[in-house]
């Protein structure tokens, strides 16, 4: 158990040890994560509300790292909706507002477990690795670097790769990879009824021709993408990750549903700034707001993009401003890229012998071992 306040601490510890479970309750969220990591228990109580290292931290640590099939059920005073999603998105599996009746707490405890255990067994589970990409403006490449990203991941292991185009309402992947774009929003219904699976998920993916991925296609103009509820869209960020070993998704630079439960799942977020200081200045504010919103500086990293050949900044300036690492910077090469794009084919694919493929392959490399 990870709990601050004193006497709630003593209060589990005694109900769940009289009713026979083995209990090791820690008083901060560092601490916690520690003990989760060393142990590996069934199952993790936790508060929301510590100093430090807050519960919603705890969650997302233990969900990333080796204990990540532990149960987590929170405990916590705050009673709101945002809070209780924010909580399942980065990993909670149950809820209970504080107080918590004894045999109600007991009733959760082994239901859990016991859900824990199932899954074990089922494999249920699902390991694929997710990387979303986000840009603070329009125009500095961000659908070509993740475009490529999928591709140079795909050639080296053929039909595991999955592209999601969540930059609404655009479409611009499918147009770059020669597919044609649905006329609606395909999946649509898979947020709108509740009847989220990995497997229906799966029935909307396009297979590309151009490269070694599949496409799951954009939202389109005018649908009502803004109406979904936030469990719905919570379940549609947990069934991304199911859909192949390496799942990357586009969120472009404008606000949508899709984008806070996204993050929170995402294994690694990759911000695509330009060299120069207008996106560097806007990418300093998108990389504060991921920070307040609870995601750890270490799952960020900066991808230079240089389409329009104006180095106004270099590498180590990027880095000192936004004191963020940068896995790879994408050189100006106009020529290989219109080559690419004339025929609907990823960089990586025509000009693997490129400076910006190999650039891209290092990119890959350095997502692969996130």
């Amino acid at each position: 158990m990870i709990e601050d306040d004193s006497p709630t601490r003593d209060y589990v510890v005694r109900a769940l040890e009289g009713a026979g479970f083995t209990v090791d309750a820690v008083a901060q969220g560092a601490e916690g994560v520690a003990l989760v990591e060393r142990e590996h228990p069934d199952l993790v109580l936790l508060d929301l509300m510590m100093p430090g290292v807050t519960g919603y931290q705890v969650c997302e640590r233990i969900r990333k790292g080796p204990a990540s099939h532990t149960q987590i059920v929170v405990m916590s005073v705050l009673e709101g909706v945002e809070e209780k999603v924010k909580a399942l998105e980065l990993g909670a599996d149950d809820y209970l507002v504080k107080p918590v009746a004894t045999a109600e707490l007991l009733a959760r405890v082994r239901s859990m477990i016991g859900r824990g255990e199932r899954l074990r067994q089922e494999g249920a589970r699902t390991n694929g690795r997710l990387v979303a990409l986000a840009g603070a403006k329009g125009g500095i490449g961000t659908s070509t670097v993740a475009v490529n990203l999928a591709a140079a991941h795909g050639m080296k292991k053929a039909h595991s790769v999955v592209l999601a185009d969540l930059a609404v309402p655009v479409g611009t992947l499918g147009i770059m990879l020669g597919l044609p774009i649905p006329e609606k929003w395909v999946w649509r219904e898979f947020v709108m009824d509740g009847a989220a699976s990995v497997h229906r998920l799966s029935s909307y993916l396009m297979r590309s021709p151009n490269a070694p991925l599949r496409l799951l296609p954009g939202v389109r103009q005018g649908s009502p993408y803004r109406d979904v509820q936030p469990e719905a869209v919570s379940a549609f960020a947990t069934a991304l990750r199911g859909l192949a070993d390496f799942v990357v998704v586009e969120l472009g630079n404008q606000p949508s549903p899709f984008v806070p439960p996204v993050l929170r799942q995402a294994d690694a977020i990759l911000v695509v700034v330009e060299p120069e200081v207008v996106s560097v200045e806007l990418s300093a504010h998108l990389i504060d707001r991921l920070h307040k919103g609870g995601i750890l500086p270490d799952r960020i990293r900066l991808v230079i993009s240089n389409p329009h050949g104006s180095l106004q900044l270099s590498r180590s300036e990027v880095i000192t401003a936004l004191k963020t690492e940068v896995v790879a910077a994408i050189p100006y090469q106009r020529d290989e890229f219109s080559a690419a794009s004339k025929r609907r084919v990823p960089l990586v694919v025509q000009q693997p012998q490129s400076t910006a493929a190999s650039q891209f392959e290092e990119l890959s490399r350095a997502m692969a071992q996130v």
